[in-house]
């Protein structure tokens, strides 16, 4: 339970960590569940749109059918093919999407350190590497720097040597790393270091870093 303590003529309520972290849980919970209500509003507002849509131009249909207007016909037919044609080119891109994303990640998630090295791993292949997705082999592509295929990408990430510094287990320097030498002396001051290589020397390389802000 929170204790109120006083403090300079004041009450202050103090939580144990516990009661601080399923407080915060409770709140995360609170917006999740926020957020989905308000998809679910959206997506049902949505259909009820595209219902009154298309009752409203099945009714013009029916009513060129019945008054012969051949022209009104084939123009309310040709909208329709013209959304189903958009309708299936948005599903192929979000299929495509999803393909693509899930690959990166199960490469950067099955090789990577985590954390931000993994983010840093998963831009750094989208920038240098083309993917895509072949709806009809059901497989994801790949190009750049003479790689064809996932497996061959796998195995560069792994042994080219030029992502060691964002791979599980290993110590190497690269790619935005703050210059550590396979856990030696750094190659930079601290002032030259921006705070994400700064935080990772320090991780990596406790006691230097420790002597480089002792001589600061």
């Amino acid at each position: 339970m929170p204790i109120q303590v006083e403090h300079e003529g004041q009450t202050i309520t103090v939580y144990t960590e516990d009661e601080v972290t399923a407080k915060v849980d409770d709140e995360v919970k609170g917006l999740k569940v926020t957020n989905q209500n308000l998809k679910d509003e959206k997506k049902e507002l949505a259909d009820k749109l595209k219902a009154v849509d298309e009752e409203k131009r099945q009714a013009e249909e029916d009513k060129a059918r019945a008054d012969g207007d051949l022209e009104k016909l084939q123009r309310l037919m040709d909208e329709k093919a013209d959304e189903q044609r958009r309708a299936y080119d948005k599903l192929i891109s979000d299929i495509r999407k999803e393909k693509v994303g899930n690959a990166i990640n199960d490469i950067v998630t099955e090789l990577g350190a985590g954390g931000t090295r993994n983010e840093d791993l998963r831009d750094l292949l989208k920038t240098r590497f083309e993917f895509d997705y072949d709806n009809e082999s059901g497989q994801v592509t790949v190009a750049g720097d003479g790689i064809t295929s996932l497996d061959q990408l796998k195995k560069t990430v792994q042994e080219s040597g030029r992502y060691d510094a964002y791979l599980a287990g290993s110590q190497a320097s690269g790619g935005g790393s703050p210059g550590s030498q396979g856990g030696g002396p750094a190659t930079k001051s601290l002032k030259d270091m921006n705070a994400t290589e700064e935080a990772l020397f320090a991780r990596e390389n406790p006691e230097e870093y420790q002597r480089m802000l002792e001589r600061t």
